[in-house]
């Protein structure tokens, strides 16, 4: 039986992933995933440490340039770690949400072309939104039961707490600290907003991503939800049309982000490895057959093909698929 185009496993070559043409092959992608579980570690021990003085500050500035440097290496691989991670790891979770985010926000600044300043503040921002409530956000994402209502007074305080904590660390740009006081609430009740302020617009951007990396992430009383309900939620106004912050976002992340799980028309589970140039076309390392068999070898599926179209996204529950991650980005060529 012959293969058709779009059919090739993971020694055939394919194209260059968006952004790193000079970093391919299954070796270079076991590099990245080291890199990106590195990073993971280092940035959750930065963020813990509440010794806030000058040298705290320093490791979390190394931290947020690696991170943006990874991420400018190959956004698809950036996607794929954060977002497996999101869906399958509860450990260190407020550390790992503020990166996934982090990861988002560069994407989308740099869609915007916004100066160089907002970019770092929008960054910096995402990966210490939390802080005032970083030991509260990962055990709550081992409870079983909803927040109580001491917790809940907590989440609310937690914006200005980040701001009081990012002080006593020495942090003085105000842009950084306005935007994570904002992150929940972009506009200050009575403020005009017509038009945004910098720091209104990147609460909003904040604020945004935000809510799309939380329902893709796993807690203990529940799965992740899939890509589509997160996009559903998070990009879709109440008629069910994207405002022009979730089209941006939809634009640049895809229906399925790389990282999610999808089963495709022909029956096969399989999971993103890279956008494709429609938002619903992405490309897919399928693991599993349509009739339920595991595929040894990840074979690259271009979605873009009707015969080889996405169904319908799933979670990491439905999909029940342990993943090499090396491997199956090593499959994208």
């Amino acid at each position: 039986m012959s293969m058709s185009q779009d059919d090739h496993p993971a020694s055939t070559a394919s194209p260059a992933p968006i952004g790193s043409a000079e970093r391919s092959g299954a070796g270079a992608r076991a590099v990245a995933v080291d890199s990106w579980q590195a990073i993971k570690k280092s940035f959750a021990f930065a963020l813990a440490a509440n010794d806030y003085e000058t040298a705290w500050l320093d490791r979390l500035r190394k931290s947020a340039s690696r991170v943006r440097e990874l991420t400018k290496q190959d956004a698809d691989v950036a996607l794929y770690m954060m977002l497996q991670s999101a869906m399958n790891d509860t450990e260190n979770y407020s550390a790992s949400h503020g990166m996934f985010c982090a990861v988002v926000a560069d994407l989308c600044v740099a869609y915007f072309e916004w100066p160089d300043a907002e970019a770092a503040a929008v960054q910096n921002a995402a990966l210490t939104m939390n802080m005032g409530m970083l030991l509260l956000q990962n055990s709550m994402a081992q409870q079983t039961g909803p927040p109580s209502s001491a917790q809940k007074l907590r989440i609310e305080e937690h914006p200005a707490k980040s701001v009081e904590l990012l002080k006593s660390a020495g942090v003085d740009e105000a842009l950084w600290l306005e935007t994570v006081r904002r992150h929940h609430r972009p506009i200050d009740e009575g403020e005009s907003c017509d038009p945004l302020t910098p720091p209104q617009r990147l609460a909003q951007l904040l604020q945004r991503i935000d809510v799309f990396t939380a329902k893709l992430s796993k807690r203990k009383t529940r799965p992740g939800a899939t890509a589509t309900i997160a996009a559903r939620d998070a990009c879709l106004d109440t008629s069910g049309l994207p405002d022009a912050t979730g089209a941006t976002m939809l634009r640049i992340l895809g229906l399925y982000p790389p990282g999610s799980f999808v089963r495709l028309v022909s029956g096969e589970i399989g999971v993103v490895v890279r956008r494709g140039e429609k938002a619903h076309t992405p490309i897919v390392a399928c693991v599993r057959r349509g009739d339920g068999a595991t595929i040894s070898q990840p074979m690259v599926r271009d979605t873009s093909n009707r015969l080889r179209a996405v169904q319908r996204s799933l979670s990491a529950d439905e999909a029940k698929i342990r993943l090499d991650h090396g491997r199956v980005l090593g499959a994208r060529g």
